[in-house]
């Protein structure tokens, strides 16, 4: 059995900041942040993952406008954290992986499990679902992103409340740290690292 790669899993709604805070933490060199949206990004900068089988499954994918399974996105997953560990970008031996994206739902938990062990779940979480909708729609203008729309956005976190609530029951309470996402960036930034 192979050792299990230590990780942090950054976890909360879309527009909360994860992957602000996820940056932020990982200017600590001890972490290394791993994002599922650089991941997919990958596949098309990266000639290696994007001819390597998996990469040429989820391209296939993505072009007929399928949505990628869990199964696909945790080998693609090992496969991309494989090529960070030879392109020595990730060294497991001493840094912590910080999952910014994955695990999205409890499905994709019981996937990783052989090989990640999750020793503390960041959890940002926002009591205004408001607040979470004008950032998204702030975002996707700021980044030219059709998604801007209301209704799509509610859509959106709809999925993550179903989804991924389930997640934070697949966990020990012990290791889930709650934190409001509500402050400013740097407040967040000073309570997630006492917390820590």
């Amino acid at each position: 059995m192979a050792e299990k790669y230590k990780s942090l899993v950054i976890f909360g709604p879309p527009g909360i900041g994860k992957g602000t805070q996820a940056k932020l933490l990982a200017e600590n060199k001890k972490y290394f942040h791993f994002s599922t949206g650089e991941m997919f990004r990958g596949l098309q900068t990266n000639p290696k993952m994007a001819n390597s089988e998996i990469g040429k499954k989820v391209h296939e994918l993505i072009s007929a406008g399928n949505f990628v399974d869990d199964k696909t996105t945790i080998q693609l997953f090992f496969k991309t954290l494989e090529e960070y560990v030879k392109e020595k970008k990730f060294n497991p031996k001493k840094q912590i992986l910080l999952l910014d994206g994955i695990p999205r739902n409890s499905n994709q938990v019981e996937l990783i499990q052989e090989k990640i062990d999750v020793v503390k779940l960041i959890y940002f979480f926002c009591d205004d679902e408001n607040i979470l909708i004008e950032r998204l729609k702030k975002r996707a203008v700021i980044e030219g992103r059709k998604d801007d729309k209301e209704e799509v956005i509610r859509k959106r976190l709809e999925i993550y409340k179903k989804d991924t609530e389930a997640v934070l029951k697949k966990y020990d309470e012990s290791l889930v740290l709650r934190i409001n996402g509500m402050g400013s960036i740097e407040e967040i930034r000073k309570t997630v690292s006492e917390k820590l």
